[in-house]
C-alpha cells in the first residue's frame, strides 16, 4: 500500500487544496478545497475511487457555501448511477471525471491513457462544474509533449494548458490556475 499527501494553492481562484491518495487494490482519493470562488467562501470535500487502471468507479462531492450540496455517482458495468440509483445514459462514454476546482482529476486521465511522447487522445469526461454543481459530459484532449509535460484541451470551452506532472502523474504546475505547494 502506498500513501501520498499533496497540497495545491489555487491561483485563478483563491483556494488551497489538501489531497490524500492511498493505493492498494484500488486508488482511494480524498480532497479538501477551501477558499474564495467568485468572491464567495466555499469548502468542497470529494472522494474518488478508481481501479488500478485509473478508471473512476465512484465520486462523491460535497460543496458547502451557505448550504450543503452533494453529488454522488458510481460507475458499474459502464453505466453511471446517481445517489438514487438512476442510470444516466448520457454519461455512458465517460470513463474519467473532471472536477473544475482541482488539478487532481487530470491525473486520472494522464495515468489511464498512458500516452507515448507525441501521442494524443480525445476523451469524454463526466465534468463537475463547481460551485454550480452542474454535471455534464465534456470532450477533452490530452497530448503528451515530453516525459512529464502534457497539453490539456477542453474541446467544450476551447481552454488549453500545458501541465507539468511528477513521476506519478500528479500536477506540479498548472500555469495561472494551480501550483503545487507540497511536496515540491
Amino acid at each position: 500500500m502506498t500513501s501520498k499527501q499533496i497540497v495545491w494553492s489555487g491561483i485563478y481562484y483563491n483556494t488551497i487544496e489538501y489531497l490524500h491518495l492511498q493505493s492498494d487494490v484500488a486508488h482511494h482519493i480524498q480532497g479538501y478545497i477551501t477558499g474564495l470562488v467568485n468572491d464567495q467562501p466555499l469548502h468542497v470535500d470529494y472522494k474518488i475511487t478508481a481501479n488500478l487502471n485509473w478508471e473512476t468507479t465512484s465520486v462523491i462531492i460535497k460543496a458547502h457555501d451557505h448550504i450543503e450540496k452533494e453529488l454522488q455517482f458510481t460507475r458499474e458495468n459502464n453505466k453511471w448511477h446517481d445517489k438514487q440509483g438512476t442510470v444516466h445514459e448520457i454519461f455512458d462514454a465517460c470513463i474519467d471525471i473532471d472536477i473544475s476546482l482541482t488539478p487532481f482529476t487530470n491525473t486520472l486521465a494522464v495515468n489511464r491513457l498512458s500516452l507515448m511522447i507525441g501521442q494524443s487522445r480525445e476523451i469524454t469526461v463526466l465534468y463537475f462544474d463547481l460551485p454550480a454543481m452542474d454535471v455534464k459530459p465534456v470532450k477533452q484532449r490530452y497530448t503528451r509533449l515530453a516525459d512529464r509535460l502534457y497539453r490539456y484541451e477542453s474541446l467544450y470551452s476551447g481552454f488549453t494548458a500545458e501541465l507539468e506532472v511528477d513521476n506519478d502523474g500528479l500536477v506540479l504546475d498548472y500555469p495561472e490556475i494551480w501550483s503545487r505547494q507540497w511536496p515540491k
